[in-house]
């Protein structure tokens, strides 16, 4: 009986061992995907900036647009009325 403990005991500890090896690989893994997500995350940061600042420039060429469109119609009826 103590032999059969004794191989059941070491086949245990083999298993744990195991066990152990594979979740030490799983842990090394998600650590990668870790480091890979803030990698990209930081890639999000520079995006979002660059857009903000692309938004600010649209937002300027927007209102120089329609400053000009108001005032291509405005001039004509202020020249119109002037001229008479």
């Amino acid at each position: 009986m103590a032999v059969s403990f004794d191989v059941r005991m070491a086949h245990l500890e083999g298993a744990y061992e195991q066990i152990n090896h594979r979740m030490g690989a799983i842990e090394k893994r998600l650590d990668g995907f870790d480091a890979r997500f803030a990698q990209v995350d930081a890639r999000f940061a520079q995006v979002d900036a660059r857009l903000a600042q692309l938004d600010g420039k649209i937002d300027a060429h927007f209102l120089w647009i329609l400053g000009l469109l108001i005032v291509s119609i405005i001039l004509p009826v202020i020249m119109h009325l002037i001229g008479r």
